[in-house]
């Protein structure tokens, strides 16, 4: 059986199982849920190593102007492959401009509830197999979408942090050797630091009760909640 956290592909980046965390369910299983960023074209041996995990749905997070500057190339690992936008990054209106994580995060989950859903309900609904979620880098927009799985996993906030916090030490040779294929030269916002991802769920807390009350505000049922959840175990 599959126990391994961190996948090492040669063209995507931060590629990580949500597998091994416990929570008050049990502990999630490895080779349900894939993390990961897509930076550059998979290459051929990428794809295989995808399709050994059993990865039968993908996720793009990214929006519409990087999907089609970047397209993903999936196709050559599965024909599930699903385009919702948590963020439409254009890259000609952010490149340079001062603004935290945190607010982007808030942004994100107050403004982007219908695509957040519908992400969801298509996990829910997914066929047998692996999941794989990504965006850009595999931190923000994942980040966000793997806080809100972890949550419905029932994993401490602490792991939960904690998942979102090795995202930078995963990336940051990459970025450090790819600066040409990045928008953003400001490395302090390539950081995942610990209290981004607090002060995101704070606010959630504070705004709409919990995580998990987000989550049905957002249109997902509690069947698919529950749908969700046994995916992990």
């Amino acid at each position: 059986m599959n126990s391994q956290r961190r996948y090492i592909l040669e063209n995507i980046v931060n590629c990580r199982d949500l597998g091994g965390y416990p929570s008050k369910y049990g502990v999630t299983k490895f080779g349900r849920f894939i993390r990961c960023g897509t930076v550059i074209r998979p290459t051929d041996e990428d794809i295989q190593a995808l399709k050994k995990l059993n990865v039968t749905t993908v996720i793009d997070l990214r929006g519409d102007f990087e999907t089609a500057n970047q397209p993903n190339n999936f196709e050559r690992l599965t024909d599930n492959i699903n385009h919702i936008s948590l963020y439409e990054l254009n890259v000609a209106d952010v490149k340079g401009a001062k603004i935290e994580l945190s607010d982007i995060y808030k942004v994100i989950v107050d403004t982007y509830k219908e695509n957040i859903a519908k992400v969801l309900k298509t996990i829910a609904d997914a066929p047998e197999g692996a999941i794989l979620y990504h965006c850009f880098l595999g931190k923000d927009r994942t980040g966000i979408l793997s806080m809100l799985l972890l949550t419905i996993a029932g994993v401490d906030e602490d792991d939960i942090v904690a998942d979102y916090q090795l995202t930078f030490t995963y990336l940051e040779k990459f970025i450090k050797n790819h600066s040409d294929k990045l928008w953003e030269t400001d490395m302090t916002m390539h950081y995942s630091l610990p209290q981004t991802m607090r002060t995101l769920i704070e606010y959630i807390n504070q705004k709409y009760g919990s995580v998990t009350d987000y989550i049905l505000q957002t249109g997902v049922t509690e069947t698919e909640i529950e749908k969700i959840r046994k995916r992990f175990f």
